[in-house]
């Protein structure tokens, strides 16, 4: 009959959809002409249902705005746009649908009603028959009765038949439709609500996502600014380094300097104490035994210098162990040469005096 094919055929678009709909869904990122595939399958069902395609609000959301560009997101709200078109369709369909079993009924009613009519017609028929029967006495009349009772026997047999058909065929349609539109709008309900908890889930990874950028974008500039304080630091620590290395250089070149005086001045003492050995014989013994003393302590003082210090292993010494070693016993040297000269003179006196 024509109403099943248009059921098949409205059944098989609407397979087609929700298949092309669930590729979409598993495939992002590849939509090359949007909604064209959507408008050809909606002109598809519209033209085997008998319907004009309907026109679509425009879906608004909230989160529009927010929502990453539609190369970025798996589930774009074209998407749902063509899934609510989808489902305005198979509902104007299922309209259609029961429009179509509402008139098979209306028209199983004229049916019955026609059978109706047409039992009213035969019992009027056996009431003439028995009329006839009545009134009839040759056997000629009576064969003809009894074929028209078995030719109205079999109109009443093929018309029940059909009529019983048609109610049996009404009843199947009318469950196997609720049934088909009931699983489909299950169905698509689902779809539906996975498609919402997905751009849900999506909008709050955006939402997290953004918040992250917005944390990390903190962090890197706080990093920026500690690294920047870092080399600041770093230049004025380097510059002072500097500045210490030079101070540092200056200060070993005058040590150096003042340890090329103090070994040129003590080559001057030496020099000295050997012109007064030569000007004065008479004190050769104590000048010898002071000078041996002043070598011992220089020794000594050159054993006792740290090793810690680089720059102290020179053989030129410190002005420290002038100070306190070589240069203490030029006191000493005075003051036995003064003992020794009171000496002298106390015995050239006692001489004096004994003569």
């Amino acid at each position: 009959m024509n109403w099943e094919n248009q059921l098949s055929s409205i059944l098989s678009a609407a397979d087609g959809s929700v298949a092309k709909m669930k590729e979409r869904l598993t495939t992002p990122g590849k939509y090359p002409k949007g909604r064209e595939v959507d408008l050809y399958l909606m002109r598809e069902v519209a033209g085997v249902s008998g319907l004009e395609p309907p026109c679509l609000p425009a879906l608004t959301h909230p989160f529009s705005s927010l929502l990453p560009p539609p190369s970025s997101s798996a589930v774009q709200w074209a998407d749902l746009a063509a899934v609510q078109s989808q489902l305005q369709i198979q509902s104007q369909a299922i309209e259609s649908l029961t429009r179509s079993l509402c008139e098979m009924d209306r028209e199983r009613h004229t049916q019955q009603r026609h059978v109706e009519a047409l039992q009213d017609e035969v019992r009027r028929l056996r009431e003439r028959e028995a009329e006839q029967r009545l009134g009839a006495a040759s056997p000629g009349a009576e064969r003809r009765l009894e074929q028209w009772r078995r030719e109205v026997g079999r109109e009443l047999t093929s018309l029940r038949g059909h009529v019983t058909k048609a109610t049996s065929l009404g009843n199947l349609e009318e469950g196997f439709s609720s049934k088909l539109r009931r699983e489909e709008l299950d169905h698509l309900r689902r779809e539906v609500d996975t498609l919402k908890t997905q751009f849900r889930r999506q909008e709050e990874n955006m939402f997290l996502q953004q918040s992250e950028a917005r944390e990390t974008r903190r962090q890197y500039e706080r990093s920026c600014k500690t690294l920047e304080e870092l080399t600041e630091s770093y230049r004025n620590h380097s510059f002072e380094l500097a500045k210490t290395v030079s101070q540092y250089s200056h200060t070993v070149q005058e040590i150096r300097h003042i340890r090329a005086t103090v070994s040129e001045l003590k080559d001057e003492v030496r020099s000295l104490i050997l012109r007064q050995r030569q000007h004065t014989p008479t004190v050769t013994p104590c000048m010898a035994e002071l000078a041996a003393i002043s070598l011992h302590r220089e020794f000594k003082g050159q054993r006792e210098k740290p090793e810690s210090d680089s720059d102290d292993f020179s053989p030129t010494p410190s002005l420290a162990e002038i100070s306190s070693d070589d240069l203490s016993w030029l006191d000493d040297k005075d003051r036995e040469i003064e003992t020794h000269q009171t000496r002298q003179h106390s015995s050239s006196l006692q001489l004096s005096n004994f003569d």
